[in-house]
């Protein structure tokens, strides 16, 4: 329970400014039809209309660019004009219509497409009063969805890069809230993840954008750059801080630390006022700030060089001083495009590809299908019209996790108890359908303007608003609003039944074969290394990165199941895997070996061999192979970085400090992987013993 009142509580935290705009939007589509049918004496039509609107607006998704939200909320549309058919057809049938009914609850779950409102759509229409023919009341439900894709797209000529431009500059902001942290180091491990899933999304998100604009050839390849010039920033992002953690249990004792936090702090600045000002006046100041460190770094190399300091730590710095210079062009490269600015044609939105089917797995489409079929079955026996908020509830409350079950129904429950009081004190007030419409308006502008900042709000106004909707044309009085919270209630009690008694604990099935796709998905990136194809590495990060998601989805539900609990070791070995990524993208930032190669190689093949017999293991619950002895390796690494600090020291000493020799090189590559591939190796046995099983 306590969980339970902690995630309520959550629930109505706002977490940014309200869409009022938005609201007021979505308030005019769906009280300008009411009106209409108040004033023309067409009530049932404008009710009918409304919801139409009202059901349309769930397939909405306002931070899409134009032309795939057109295209969500006309499929939104076409789906809730058929389900609002469908209801109307089966009206004369009741027992077949149990059956039609809970099929069309199981088909929405397991096809997203479906969704739910077209689900709500047959319920409604089902239980409303006939006074239009089936045909009727689609093209009504129709012209409601179309009207409020009308108003909610008709702007794009105006706004169309408007959501382009944000795709990047959240991107751009994410970006330059992770370079802080790496110059700020005072970020917990928590918080430097939190960090980076929020860089990964944003990234994806401006990718995504860009893919649905129509632009020329040239805006495309300077888009395409782009993308590609943040992708580098961020590995290069992680690399640094990587590096700089190791650097910093060195035993350099100087003040490099100071001027690198520095240099990073100013390119942070420069990248974020490079794509919300469109400025590039603070790349100069950043260029300056990497200057001053470089400086530094050679002091220290020559001090290396005359015995002053240890040579590989020195080698160490170099690497993160490149490493600094590929952040700072890419950072000037942002800001040049940002001044030189895209224009995108006025056309018509793009609309995607038409994709794959997409459905859902798992035993929730059956559970919510036999929820539903069993609610229409017991509100058959009291052929009622308002036994349709009893179905309702049911179809809305019940939740693939038990948990949010429990939230959806308490916060239906009490949205209903809101908006029936509420417009039950409004007609006893000043009865009239024009004081409905008023509250209405306003349960519709504040709902949908908290849709995406508050759930809770979100929740508590669009119950009565969905409440007063499908009941306009009828008599509300205390009796009715008695009636709706008691069958709200009651079809919340069956959806916590079912969420209980079905399948409650599903998510323990899945996790063994996410654990199992993680480690081959990390066995996979470390393999890659070793031959340090950018393009392979960049998908096995994805890949790894989806793989390691998928598993901690899966905890996250598994938290969500009566009593469950997901066990801490599971928490800690996604952590390790994203630390292991880090490690991998530092490696995947030095440059390459050359012929001094060392024992590198040897220990990734080790590592990536570990993973994979853990992960084999787990998949077949058979004992783990015998391990190989990844420490004698890491210590020939250390051997051979001592070999070649002493060899490069030889040469120093001969006149060729300045030369770019085979040995040079080598030391280059080996000193700066050394730490990187002591903290893969250390991650990726700390990964395989969370997640090997317990004998």
């Amino acid at each position: 329970m306590r969980k339970i009142a902690e995630a309520l509580r959550g629930d109505f935290v706002i977490s940014h400014r309200p869409a009022w705009g938005y609201g007021l939007l979505c308030a005019l589509g769906i009280c300008l039809p009411l009106l209409l049918g108040v004033v023309l004496g067409h009530v049932p039509q404008g009710a009918a209309m409304a919801l139409g609107g009202y059901l349309t607006i769930f397939g909405d998704a306002p931070g899409l660019p134009y032309g795939e939200r057109t295209r969500k909320l006309l499929v939104a549309t076409l789906m809730v004009t058929l389900g609002t058919g469908l209801g109307a057809l089966i009206q004369p049938y009741p027992w077949p219509a149990v059956a039609v009914v809970g099929l069309a609850a199981m088909a929405g779950a397991y096809w997203p497409v479906i969704s739910i409102s077209s689900v709500l759509a047959v319920v409604l229409s089902y239980f409303a009063p006939s006074s239009m023919s089936a045909p009727a009341h689609m093209g009504v439900a129709a012209a409601g969805g179309l009207l409020m894709t009308l108003l909610l797209v008709g702007l794009w000529p105006v706004r169309r890069l408007r959501p382009l431009r944000e795709a990047f500059e959240e991107a751009d902001e994410a970006l330059a809230d992770l370079l802080e942290a790496v110059g700020q180091d005072r970020l917990s491990d928590e918080g430097w993840e939190e960090l980076r899933r929020r860089a990964v999304t944003a990234r994806d998100g401006a990718a995504r954008a860009f893919s649905l604009y129509w632009v020329s050839e040239e805006d495309s390849r300077a888009l395409d750059r782009l993308l590609a010039t943040l992708t580098r920033i961020f590995h290069e992002t992680v690399a640094l801080r990587v590096l700089r953690a190791a650097a910093v249990q060195t035993d350099i004792r100087t003040e490099w630390t100071a001027e690198l936090d520095e240099a990073v702090l100013a390119l942070a600045r420069a990248l974020r006022e490079a794509m919300t000002a469109g400025d590039s006046a603070a790349v100069p100041e950043a260029l300056g700030a990497m200057g001053r460190f470089a400086e530094r770094v050679e002091e220290i190399r020559l001090s290396a060089h005359a015995g002053g300091a240890p040579l590989p730590a020195a080698v160490l710095l170099g690497q993160i001083r490149r490493c600094l210079d590929r952040i700072g062009t890419a950072v000037r490269s942002v800001a040049q495009r940002a001044v030189e600015g895209v224009e995108v044609g006025p056309r018509l939105p793009r609309f995607g590809r038409l994709r794959k089917p997409v459905f859902s797995s798992g035993p929730h489409p059956l559970r919510l299908g036999l929820a539903v079929t069993l609610a229409m079955a017991l509100m058959l026996l009291a052929h009622e019209h308002y036994a349709k908020w009893f179905v309702v509830t049911v179809i809305v409350g019940l939740r693939p996790a038990y948990r949010d079950t429990v939230e959806r129904v308490v916060l239906r429950a009490t949205g209903t108890a809101v908006g029936a009081t509420g417009a039950a004190v409004v007609l006893a007030v000043a009865p009239g359908q024009s004081y409905l419409i008023v509250f209405i308006t306003v349960c519709a502008a504040l709902g949908f303007a908290f849709r995406g900042a508050s759930y809770g709000y979100w929740m508590v106004f669009a119950t009565p608003l969905s409440l007063m909707l499908s009941d306009f044309s009828l008599r509300l009085d205390w009796a009715a609003a008695a009636v709706r919270v008691v069958l709200t209630i009651a079809g919340g009690a069956l959806a916590l039944v079912f969420a209980r008694l079905l399948w409650p604990r599903g998510q323990r099935a899945e996790l063994t074969g996410r654990a199992v796709a993680m480690l081959e998905e990390h066995a996979a990136l470390v393999r890659s290394l070793i031959d340090q194809d950018p393009d392979e590495v960049r998908a096995r990060s994805f890949s790894a990165g989806e793989a390691a998601g998928r598993f901690s989805d899966s905890l996250d539900r598994l938290d969500k199941e009566p009593g469950g609990s997901a066990p801490r070791r599971l928490r800690d070995a996604v952590a390790a895997a994203r630390r292991l990524r880090d490690n991998a993208l530092a490696l995947f930032a030095l440059p390459p070996p050359g012929e001094e190669s060392g024992p590198a190689a040897t220990v990734l093949d080790m590592v990536a061999d570990r993973l994979e017999n853990v992960a084999e293991a787990v998949g077949t619950d058979r004992p783990e192979a015998p391990a190989d002895d990844l420490d004698a390796i890491l210590d020939e690494l250390g051997a051979h970085v001592d070999v070649l600090t002493e060899r490069r020291l030889d040469e120093v000493a001969e006149g060729a400090a300045d030369e770019m020799t085979g040995v040079r090189r080598g030391i280059r590559h080996a000193a700066a992987a050394q730490p990187a591939l002591r903290g893969l190796s250390a991650e990726a046995l700390r990964l395989a013993s969370l997640i090997a099983p317990r004998r």
